[in-house]
């Protein structure tokens, strides 16, 4: 396979080490250090993170192509910052990817076309895993896109099948970095809607059963009523594994009012 890693990272901020955590965050925190002790040692050459949180573009896979990408996150009364070099000859790659799927690319510069200038917001749904998945070191390079929300699952499945087949010579990590439903407390910013606990329980098995296919299928109303913010993120990741799984460092945890998910996947 030329994806060598697979995995799905939440991104929630309490889950960066620096505050005080119950039993279900220190279980995700566990899990996702496991993670990034695997990636480290699956070497990859470049590290691919489709985040919710980062460009959103309508109607286009939004690929950041500056040099460099940095940010900062506040966890209690930390501040976690990283910046990290992006790799702009993949970003090539990838747009190449989603035309072939049938999705228009974006690649979005700012201020210099390179040099230490040429840089764009590191948003939290990367900051969080990348904590876990690169450590104290450099890493490889990092390749960030924001997928659209307005043409359906399908074509982000096709994006991940053309991923897949247009990497064979790169070892290529993809982190789906997704929290799932955000409507399971009353007093939360969302409120509360049964279709979270559904949402959130469908991911789950579809995560253990190593098939994440029956996800493409649910409605679009029912996804507006448990308000994820996964769907996008693990259609790529489905087109990318292309049949069953095996899961590895899976947890769940829903410590305030959205769930999260780890799940790390090998070929069966």
């Amino acid at each position: 396979m030329p994806i060598v890693f697979k995995a799905i990272m939440p991104h929630g901020d309490e889950l960066l080490p620096f505050t005080a955590a119950g039993a279900g965050l220190l279980v995700l925190r566990r899990s996702m250090a496991a993670i990034g002790a695997a990636l480290r040692a699956s070497e990859p050459d470049l590290v691919l993170i489709a985040s919710p949180h980062n460009l959103r573009i309508g109607g286009l896979l939004a690929i950041a192509d500056t040099a460099y990408a940095e940010g900062s996150v506040e966890a209690g009364d930390a501040v976690y910052s990283r910046r990290v070099e992006l790799d702009r000859a993949f970003n090539r790659t990838l747009a190449e990817a989603s035309a072939a799927a049938g999705l228009p690319a974006a690649r979005v510069s700012f201020q210099t076309a390179e040099g230490p200038l040429s840089t764009l917001p590191l948003d939290f749904g990367s900051l969080v895993p990348l904590y876990y998945l690169l450590g104290a070191k450099v890493g490889p390079k990092v390749c960030l896109v924001g997928p659209p929300r307005d043409l359906g699952l399908r074509p982000l499945v096709r994006l991940g099948e053309e991923i897949a087949r247009c990497c064979p010579d790169r070892r290529v990590a993809f982190i789906a970095s997704a929290d799932l439903a955000h409507a399971h407390q009353k007093e939360g910013p969302y409120g509360f809607d049964p279709a979270a606990a559904t949402y959130d329980a469908l991911v789950q098995d579809a995560a253990l059963a190593g098939d994440l296919t029956p996800l493409a299928e649910l409605s679009r109303d029912f996804l507006d009523a448990a308000k994820p913010d996964a769907p996008w993120q693990l259609a790529i990741l489905q087109g990318m594994m292309g049949g069953p799984h095996r899961v590895q460092d899976f947890a769940y945890a829903r410590p305030s009012y959205f769930g999260m998910m780890t799940a790390r996947f090998n070929v069966v």
